[in-house]
């Protein structure tokens, strides 16, 4: 039970494309050999000492992190330091590394997103977009009959999806000829004789990260031994793709209320407040990670609290009126919180593809405290 690792690193560029990631980002595989085989990934906020010896004692052949080991330029790899040991370490074991960091970031259903769906945020958008996601409408020709085995088999959370409406198809009936060649074995029909088919052709739209997978879908159900798909590139905007994450809280709960919860939510018992805090809050801002850039965009797009997991000083600047607060939970918490759900996306994100791996989520602890 096992796929090549390049299988891996194309599924997971075509549901987190790199090309999502900002400039210069570490994003990929940044240490091993796409022919050899893996069975097992182990899933892990960062690649730190104990996740690596993890990764080595639970015998994976693929260490799978958020954040990338190799993010700033090697000029040594030397095993007396840390970063040359833990990357000696890898190799030695024949784990390979790779990463999805700011492309998993950005994604819809990736991090900041989950964040948002666990503070139990309404009508949420992006913070600050990055770029647009591009649309394609797929088209598949299908014998009368069958336009509803085929339909659901394209639909997920993304394909077919408008605005809040799901499994969004459109039908048109017409007449498909087809003539089987030697060899062939037709779903209808003889061979070597033309054949005519009563078909409808069945159109979706297709975000460009899930189209390779909603065609093997398709073509999983098809009845015909070949079906005939076209793709059509689109000009409509896709979803919009960014940093960050604001939305609203109709019942306005106190803000102490939305400390307990935060408190909760990233199991950390103190929080970091920056700003004059309103009595209750009914619109929030989130960025996972280092999100001290985004506050004005924050304050601008109406948030009264911004949570994020790091603000360095000059970041927080004074002067915001009364009634908006920043709230700084720790880099480390604001992501932790999101690999076990990252290790359930994968583990059907694999299935889906008939890869054959076992995703384990890295035991992990915060790499640092408070005296």
């Amino acid at each position: 039970m096992s796929a090549l690792l390049k299988e891996i690193m194309a599924r997971l560029d075509a549901h987190w494309p790199r090309r999502w990631a900002v400039p210069d980002d570490r994003v990929g595989l940044l240490v091993g050999d796409p022919e050899s085989p893996v069975e097992m990934v182990l899933v892990a906020l960062e690649a730190s000492a104990p996740v690596v010896e993890a990764a080595r004692a639970k015998e994976a052949q693929l260490l799978l992190t958020h954040h990338p080991l190799l993010y700033q330029p090697l000029a040594t790899v030397r095993e007396d330091r840390p970063l040359g040991g833990l990357l000696a370490a890898l190799i030695r074991g024949g784990i390979a590394h790779a990463a999805c960091h700011t492309n998993l970031d950005v994604a819809p259903e990736g991090v900041n997103d989950y964040l948002a769906r666990l503070l139990g945020l309404e009508e949420v958008e992006v913070l600050q977009e990055t770029s647009r996601e591009e649309w394609y409408k797929l088209t598949v020709f299908v014998p009368v009959g069958y336009e509803d085995r085929v339909r659901q088999a394209l639909a997920d959370d993304r394909v077919g999806v408008i605005g809040r409406y799901s499994h969004c198809t459109f039908a048109s009936r017409g007449q498909g000829t087809y003539l089987p060649l030697e060899g062939a074995r037709p779903f209808r029909g003889q061979v070597a004789a033309l054949s005519r088919a009563v078909e409808s052709r069945l159109e979706v739209l297709a975000p460009g990260s899930r189209l390779d997978a909603a065609v093997a879908r398709l073509k999983a159900v098809h009845p015909y031994e070949e079906p005939a798909y076209d793709i059509y590139p689109l000009a409509n905007p896709g979803a919009r793709l960014g940093f960050g994450r604001v939305g609203n809280w109709i019942s306005a709960p106190p803000f102490t209320q939305v400390v307990s919860r935060v408190k909760e939510i990233f199991g950390v018992n103190r929080v970091k407040i920056w700003g004059r805090p309103p009595e209750t809050v009914s619109r929030l801002a989130l960025c996972s990670g280092s999100g001290g850039d985004l506050i004005a965009a924050a304050w601008q797009r109406g948030a009264q609290v911004y949570l994020t997991g790091e603000v360095r000083h000059h970041q927080a600047t004074p002067g915001y009126p009364e009634g908006f607060a920043v709230l700084e939970v720790g880099h480390f918490a604001s992501e932790v919180v999101f690999i076990p759900e990252w290790a359930r996306q994968l583990r059907g994100n694999f299935q889906e593809a008939g890869l054959q791996v076992k995703v384990e989520v890295a035991p992990e602890e915060a790499p640092f405290g408070y005296l």
